[in-house]
């Protein structure tokens, strides 16, 4: 028993001073003053949240009698902390220059290209005799951009490269290629016509495939516990789909998932999702999730769930009510005996012939994790409720879905979105193939994972190939439009 899963479990009950901020002089007497008052406030608020804990306890019935924390085997990891010259002055010019490519695209209304990089080390002593210092630095590079239809509808593209070095500096040349492709392809979608709701077989190519199965299964293996709350105070409270599943099929008897933290690269690509000990202490092994089909396991922290007491080292983000969250690392999802990528085409277009429709649809990519505005999310949110779902549960828009004709010709469409896409759907993959995708992201338990929606993240993985579903849903999306400026915008290429 302890002062997490509660309802106030991790708000300021504590002094009533104000910490401000971190110094950053390398000041012993600041430094130590800093420390002293912010240990003392969380020790106040520990015990004010544990007595308001105890005394809600008193007046309501708990069924679940699991314990708040698990005992973990102490761990003592210190590694050497790495420091990389970073070379500012080359990055803003490579910025710059990534950056004017847009001007060549009049129809893109708004673009941005930053990199963010962080050298640091993540320290952690407690009580049970535990000691870590391990590296905790990144590179993360981002390339967003939008455009307007001339209907009104907003169009946007990202793309992101990730890295655990904070030296790591990408090719040029790739970034440029990048680039290139986010911007034709937000042209081209502007030129795109609407399409039209849609019932039939859809086939996500390799990338598309890790976007999906990162956001549709990836965070379902993580569990969640509901809080000790109080009498007429209720809490919107959403479990995972898997939650009660351990031992049922969720995909079809062919496909097996990996989580493997221990993975440093896989042919020869390095994997983001490697990390050495968990927020918890604990240090991670491989875990299989699914066997044939079948789940077999989900991801913990030290937080006990009913009838799980052990961690399995997958505390990787700091979640609600006191405790840390659950999140993937570098998850395998492995298909036997795949196709070959123009196969699985082929199977997608023998599946409309069967139905009788006049075209399959492709989707080569997600708007996950999204690039939306805040704005635009809630939104989309509101748009996507409408059909039933919470926002728990929503699932990311595609931005490149393609018509396939039967004679293999394809047309770029724009403006759908899923429904009822779920854990359950899975089921209903029919086929895999095409060389396996590595994707990588930053996972920060926000709908959509949306960019900058918090303020901390985990590193992950998804290598998965493509897949083929018998019959997936789509529709139209009826947000409501802006009409356009009445004067067109000013040329990006004079603003320089």
């Amino acid at each position: 028993f302890d002062n997490g899963n509660y309802i106030y479990s991790g708000l300021n009950f504590g002094s009533g001073y104000d910490l401000g901020t971190l110094p950053v002089d390398d000041n012993y007497m600041a430094l130590r003053h800093f420390f002293w008052l912010a240990t003392d406030g969380a020790y106040k608020s520990a015990l004010e949240i544990i007595a308001r804990k105890r005394a809600a306890l008193r007046n309501v019935t708990v069924a679940d009698q699991t314990p708040d924390f698990s005992s973990a085997e102490p761990v003592r990891l210190i590694t050497a902390i790495p420091k990389r010259t970073v070379d500012e002055e080359g990055w803003k010019s490579r910025l710059r220059s990534l950056s004017a490519l847009f001007a060549a695209y009049p129809r893109i209304i708004s673009s941005s290209v930053d990199v963010g990089i962080g050298q640091g080390a993540f320290y952690l002593v407690n009580s049970e005799g535990t000691h870590v210092r391990v590296p905790e630095s990144a590179m993360h590079f981002q390339a967003r951009a939008s455009a307007l239809a001339t209907d009104g509808m907003t169009l946007r593209d990202s793309w992101s490269f990730h890295a655990l070095d904070a030296g790591t500096n990408p090719p040029e040349a790739e970034l440029r290629r990048r680039v290139q492709s986010l911007a034709e392809n937000l042209d081209a979608l502007v030129q795109a016509p609407v399409g039209e709701p849609y019932t039939g077989p859809v086939m996500f190519e390799p990338e598309a495939a890790a976007q999906l199965l990162a956001e549709v299964l990836g965070r379902s293996f993580a569990l969640r516990r509901r809080p000790v709350s109080e009498p007429g105070r209720p809490l919107p409270f959403v479990d995972s789909e898997l939650e009660g599943r351990l031992g049922s099929r969720i995909l079809p008897e062919w496909m097996d998932v990996v989580d493997d933290p221990t993975q440093a690269e896989w042919r020869g690509r390095p994997l983001l999702g490697r990390y050495l000990v968990d927020l918890d202490g604990v240090v991670p092994k491989p875990l299989v999730l699914v066997e044939r089909g079948v789940l077999k396991d989900y991801i913990q922290t030290r937080q006990p769930l009913r009838g799980r007491a052990g961690s399995n080292g997958r505390a990787r983000l700091h979640g609600g009510f006191g405790a840390n969250a659950a999140a993937i690392s570098n998850l395998f999802v492995r298909a036997g005996e795949p196709l070959a990528l123009a196969e699985l085409k082929k199977r997608l277009l023998d599946l409309c012939g069967q139905r009788n429709k006049p075209y399959g649809l492709l989707v080569r990519k997600m708007d996950f994790p999204s690039s939306a505005s805040r704005a635009e999310f809630q939104s989309l949110v509101a748009a996507m409720s409408q059909d039933g779902a919470s926002a728990a549960r929503l699932v990311s828009m595609p931005v490149l879905v393609y018509r396939v004709y039967p004679d293999g010709r394809e047309e770029l469409v724009r403006g759908l979105r899923f429904r009822d896409l779920t854990v359950r759907s899975l089921r209903d993959i029919v086929a895999a193939g095409g060389e396996p995708a590595v994707f990588d992201f930053l996972e920060n338990g926000a709908p959509f994972a949306l960019m900058g929606a918090a303020s901390f993240v985990a590193e992950s993985s998804v290598i998965a190939p493509g897949i083929l579903f018998e019959e997936l849903q789509l529709a139209r999306s009826e947000r409501e439009l802006p009409k356009l400026p009445m004067a067109p915008p000013p040329p990006l290429a004079l603003a320089r």
